[in-house]
């Protein structure tokens, strides 16, 4: 069993949680981690950053 307390997405502008074994909440998060962003382009539907 994994003890690791899931934590927020490591890219800025996104409020998703991190994925399993990972910083970030999917691909596009991880490899947008050195891009400055406003608005969050993972798309996932809950997230705060995401671009309407």
């Amino acid at each position: 069993m994994d003890s690791r307390k899931q934590e927020k997405c490591a890219h800025p502008s996104c409020s998703c949680m991190a994925g399993n074994n990972s910083k970030y909440c999917s691909p596009y998060c991880e490899a947008a981690k050195n891009t400055t962003e406003i608005a969050c382009g993972c798309e996932h539907s809950g997230c705060a950053g995401t671009a309407k």
